[in-house]
């Protein structure tokens, strides 16, 4: 009778340890990937940036060639998708002024770059009218990746 106790209350501790420690762990290994991550898109970065012009271009040409005249600013935002848990690249692009624009120096949007089974992948996804910081702090689908350097947490 008492092996019959044990085998009851050993898999409900099994569970309850697995439910502790499931969300520990996976950050736990999300941050291995996100340095590995980091160093492939800044290795492929102008392939990425001409793949996203390239997959924008197929579903509007004048969207494309907007992007292509387009500024890109040097600077990344790293972030994660809080749904899918993929990390992403959020770099600002700034377009030219029209006559049409009240702001003389042209309007921005955020090209959206995301990490998937080790690749990078650049599908035309975009944030219109908003800076990478921005996006991350009203979308609550987003969360800022703190990067570790040389010891020292900081937070992009």
């Amino acid at each position: 009778m008492h092996w019959l106790i044990w085998a009851g209350i050993l898999p409900l501790c099994l569970v309850a340890v697995f439910f502790l420690l499931k969300r520990p762990l996976r950050l736990f290994f999300e941050d291995l990937h996100v340095d590995q991550a980091r160093e492939l898109f800044h290795h492929h970065r102008e392939w990425l940036e001409a793949r996203f012009v390239t997959a924008l271009s197929r579903s509007n040409p004048a969207e494309g060639a907007r992007w292509e005249e387009a500024r890109w600013h040097d600077e990344v935002f790293w972030a994660r998708d809080r749904q899918t848990r993929r990390l992403l690249a959020l770099v600002c692009v700034q377009f030219e002024a029209s006559s049409f624009d009240n702001d003389p120096s042209g309007r921005l949007a955020t090209a959206v770059f995301e990490f998937r089974r080790g690749r990078w992948f650049a599908e035309g996804k975009r944030l219109d009218e908003i800076r990478p910081d921005e996006a991350v702090g009203r979308n609550r689908r987003y969360e800022p990746v703190a990067i570790v350097q040389h010891g020292e947490k900081r937070a992009f």
